[in-house]
């Protein structure tokens, strides 16, 4: 395994790990514009909520601060970037998470900041 020093810490850098840098600098950029896209607090609260299965839009707006145009608003841009989904039932409409990598970033997320864990001192 060819081996190079890496100029930052003085560490060894493998091929495998060059190649994971050189993988993540061509996707960087996209992965910089989906977390934007979850980035606002209404719509990373949307996402949270449908972790766990397709949910109204009525109880999505119910944990809503925003007004209804607003908050729309915020459904429209998870809808338009594939995000989530949409369904119709008579006069309901319900909401799903369509994008895996939106789930395993909203399940990091639930890990790191709404699971009590215990205080590091």
């Amino acid at each position: 395994m060819e081996v190079s020093r890496d100029k930052w810490s003085g560490g060894s850098v493998t091929n495998e790990t060059m190649t994971e840098i050189e993988q993540m600098q061509k996707h960087a950029q996209e992965a910089a514009d989906f977390l934007k896209l979850m980035a606002h607090p209404a719509r990373l609260m949307v996402l949270c909520q449908l972790a766990d299965g397709e949910v109204s839009v009525a109880m999505l707006q119910r944990h809503s601060e925003l007004s209804q145009s607003a908050f729309s608003q915020h459904l429209k841009v998870l809808r338009e970037h594939g995000l989530v989904v949409v369904r119709k039932s008579s006069q309901q409409v319900f909401y799903s998470l369509a994008d895996h990598r939106a789930t395993a970033i909203i399940s990091s997320l639930q890990q790191l900041f709404c699971h009590e864990s215990p205080t590091l001192s």
